[in-house]
């Protein structure tokens, strides 16, 4: 069972049953069948053993999504090393800090990249993946066998060093191990009806852990089909599901709003569309009904995680909508979540409290910090972060990121239950919740703003709005609206409070 496990045996598996079949390809060019890409991950596979890297050492990845990221990182999994995708988009400080907190030996880097990592980390070998000349990428693999690679790899091996977000200080690398990933991956498969007819559309970042373990490696077990985005749009994302015949896809939700906003939504044949994988955010009535109106049929799958777990926790099915009206749904078939008192003991259902989870796809911990893995586990649960309530038919219903509370008037108020009312006004786009200081409440709720195109709404509406659906001491005392395209939104499609506070709060 353990070979099953391995994201490598999954190609090779498939290079053999689907040689010609298309596992990859790139929305606007190129194309690999499943032979090819295990052709092409052995050749890098080999070439990264004849440059002295071997079982347990640790590779970095600087480069957007294209058939050659892919390609790498499974030759570098298949040799029994570890792969460390990093965020290009990060400062080049930052990226070298991911870089060398993970103990990089060598790195795959786009050519603009790389001069900015060989300033602060001259030691550091790099091979340009789309560079000419040089170490780059074509000489590094030339001549090299295409035959699978003999190593020795357990399920239990890391497979990837991914950073999270560093939100609230310097990120940390979440070491997955092939077997996490494998847990991962069945989870979605099972939960979310995927099959190996599929095609799905890989619109993040492929560092970003939802793209890579929870579609990209799925399809890549069942032997479908990934169709890679290198650089998204609403546009590029609807001209390649119409072209591409994608079936599946996943996006934030503010992502999800610019889709079905978008003209070119209601021009071209999204018909072979049928599931939306939707997280990392708010999705309100208005939103679901947008979507089926535009794709009658296609179902949602609202889902929600954290890169600690592999990622993905819970989901809230097409069926159990009503049900769970409001929840993050309910756990995956390999997952247990509970909800833990500010004591540790657990709470009673119905109770709020943090939600700690559990399951073969959570990690071991963080890369050589044990003190921070010791702080985010209690006997064997992993500790979100998040705040959160189960109901006795085991919906979770997220309240808010412990740490972005609003304190008000002795009072905490959660911020993404105040943006999930304002988000249903019509008029409302986007909104962050922060707490402004107050000399008389500590902290004002307010609420910043961005607004669909062609609507309007003034601060008193709004609030007006808000009074009618929250208890008083939750209502925004101020709202600041500004344009959407300054509205200060991740690759993943979250709004960054972070951001908000340091853009509106006054320095200290």
């Amino acid at each position: 069972m353990s070979s099953r496990m391995l994201v490598g045996q999954h190609v090779e598996h498939n290079a053999r049953r689907f040689p010609e079949k298309v596992a990859l390809r790139e929305a606007h060019g190129r194309e690999w069948t499943y032979a090819e890409l295990n052709a092409f991950a052995n050749r890098a596979a080999h070439a990264l053993r004849a440059t002295g890297i071997g079982h347990g050492d640790k590779v970095g990845m600087l480069c957007d999504s294209r058939l050659e990221w892919v390609g790498l990182y499974v030759g570098i999994v298949k040799l029994g090393a570890v792969a460390v995708p990093v965020n290009y988009r990060l400062t080049p400080a930052e990226i070298v800090d991911n870089l060398a907190d993970a103990d990089a030996r060598l790195l795959f880097a786009l050519e603009a990249l790389a001069t900015h990592v060989h300033a602060l980390l001259p030691g550091l070998r790099t091979v340009l993946v789309d560079g000419a000349q040089g170490d780059c990428l074509d000489t590094f693999l030339a001549d090299r066998s295409t035959t699978d690679i003999d190593a020795d790899v357990q399920a239990s091996d890391a497979n990837v060093i991914l950073f999270t977000g560093g939100t609230t200080g310097r990120s940390k690398g979440v070491v997955l191990s092939h077997e996490n990933l494998f847990w991962n991956s069945l989870d979605e498969i099972i939960d979310t009806h995927m099959h190996e007819g599929d095609n799905t559309l890989l619109a993040t970042p492929l560092h970003h852990s939802a793209a890579l373990n929870c579609w990209l490696l799925p399809h890549l077990y069942l032997g479908a089909t990934a169709t890679l985005l290198p650089k998204y749009s609403a546009e590029a994302m609807l001209r390649a599901i119409a072209a591409h015949r994608v079936t599946n896809a996943f996006s934030p939700p503010s992502v999800a709003r610019e889709i079905y906003l978008h003209p070119l939504a209601r021009e071209l044949d999204l018909s072979s569309f049928r599931r939306w994988y939707i997280g990392g955010g708010i999705l309100v009535n208005q939103d679901r009904d947008a979507i089926h109106a535009l794709i009658p049929g296609l179902r949602i799958y609202f889902q929600y995680g954290l890169t600690e777990a592999g990622p993905i926790v819970t989901v809230l099915k097409e069926e159990d909508v009503d049900r769970g009206a409001g929840s993050i749904g309910r756990a995956f078939i390999n997952f247990e979540v509970k909800i833990l008192r500010e004591d540790s003991s657990d709470a009673e259902l119905g109770q709020e409290g943090e939600i700690a989870v559990r399951g073969p796809a959570v990690m071991a911990g963080y890369y050589k910090q044990p003190a921070a893995t010791q702080a985010v586990f209690h006997n064997g649960w992993l500790r979100t972060g998040d705040s959160g309530v189960m109901d006795a038919s085991g919906f979770v219903y997220f309240r808010d990121r412990l740490k972005d509370m609003v304190k008000t008037g002795g009072l905490n108020v959660y911020s993404q239950e105040v943006e999930r009312v304002l988000a249903q006004h019509p008029a409302v786009r986007e909104v962050g919740i922060i707490g402004m200081p107050s000399e008389k409440w500590g902290e004002e709720v307010t609420a910043i703003v961005a607004l669909r195109p062609d609507r309007s709404v003034d601060a008193d509406e709004l609030i007006a709005y808000g009074r009618e659906h929250l208890a008083a001491y939750k209502v925004p005392k101020r709202v600041l609206f500004i344009p959407y395209e300054e509205m200060p939104i991740n690759f993943s499609g979250k709004v960054m409070k972070r951001e908000l506070r340091a853009r509106y709060l006054p320095s200290p």
